[in-house]
C-alpha cells in the first residue's frame, strides 16, 4: 500500500524496491558472512603475531596463532552483515590467511632456512621422521641440497677428465 495512487476509489499499489550490490575487490559476501584474504609472512605463520584486518565497521587487530597452516581461516564473530529483520544479529567475518613465500632469499636467509630445516629433522618436528626418510627433505626437494650442487660440479669435472682420457687413448692408437 505504499505505491502510486490507484484508479479512483482503488487502494494504492505496492512499492517494489530492488537493491543491487556491486562486487567489492576486498570483501566477498556469502549470505550474512563476509570473507576477506589477509597476507601474512612465513615468520608470522610459524611464530604467531598480530595483523590489522579491515572489517565492515573499521580496522581490528587480529591475533595469528603460532603454527598457522596454509589455507587457515580465522573468524571474527559478529563482524559480518546484519541479518534481515534483525539488526542486532550479524554474520561473521571469515579471514582467509595467505602465507606469502618469498620468491628470492639472500644467502644469509638461505643459510638460516637450511639450519632451521636441519634442526627440524633432528627434533622430529613437522613432517620429519619416517615420512621424511621415505620422501626426503621437503626443503631439499624444493631448493636442492648444497652438497648435491657440489657433487654435480665434481661430476662435471670428472666427466670432462674421462672424455680427455678417451681422446688420449684414441690418439695413441691412431
Amino acid at each position: 500500500g505504499q505505491g502510486a495512487e490507484g484508479d479512483p476509489g482503488a487502494p494504492r499499489g505496492n512499492l517494489i524496491v530492488q537493491v543491487l550490490v556491486d562486487e567489492d575487490k576486498y570483501f566477498h559476501r556469502d549470505g550474512a558472512d563476509v570473507h576477506t584474504e589477509c597476507p601474512i609472512s612465513l615468520t608470522q605463520a610459524i611464530l604467531g603475531g598480530t595483523v590489522d584486518v579491515r572489517t565492515l565497521s573499521g580496522v581490528v587487530e587480529m591475533k595469528i596463532p603460532k603454527g598457522t597452516q596454509v589455507d587457515s581461516k580465522l573468524m571474527l564473530r559478529g563482524k559480518g552483515i546484519p541479518h534481515l529483520n534483525s539488526a542486532s544479529r550479524k554474520g561473521n567475518h571469515i579471514v582467509h590467511l595467505q602465507i606469502e613465500i618469498p620468491k628470492k632469499v639472500s644467502k644469509r636467509q638461505e643459510e638460516l632456512l637450511r639450519e632451521f630445516d636441519e634442526e627440524m629433522k633432528h627434533s622430529g618436528g613437522g613432517i620429519y621422521g619416517r615420512l621424511s626418510k621415505a620422501a626426503g627433505s621437503v626443503f631439499e626437494k624444493v631448493f636442492g641440497h648444497a652438497d648435491e650442487k657440489h657433487e654435480a660440479k665434481n661430476n662435471e669435472t670428472k666427466d670432462d677428465d674421462s672424455d680427455d682420457d678417451v681422446d688420449e687413448k684414441k690418439q695413441q692408437t691412431g
